[in-house]
């Protein structure tokens, strides 16, 4: 993907949705045996993590660009370009 803000609301939203399914699994579950719903929630969320450290990069200079906030940047901090 191109737009690096895109990117940055897919993984927040992939962060959300794990630690929503972690927390489902553990308050109907619990935590004594680890049910497999906890685990795929932690994987979903750690996989977004992964995903935005890979493709949340400024689409001129290819530099990676902040993972804090929700709120989208309009210009590089390291080139300077406009972001789409």
């Amino acid at each position: 993907m191109n737009n690096p803000n895109k990117c940055r609301y897919i993984m927040f939203n992939g962060i959300v949705v794990g630690l929503i399914l972690a927390g489902i699994s553990v308050i109907i579950f619990g935590v004594q045996p680890i049910h497999p719903l906890l685990i795929v929630g932690v994987l979903i969320a750690f996989g977004s993590i992964v995903f935005g450290i890979i493709t949340i990069r400024c689409p001129f200079c290819h530099k990676q660009l902040h993972l804090r906030g929700i709120i989208p940047d309009e210009y590089c901090p390291f080139c300077g370009e406009k972001l789409k």
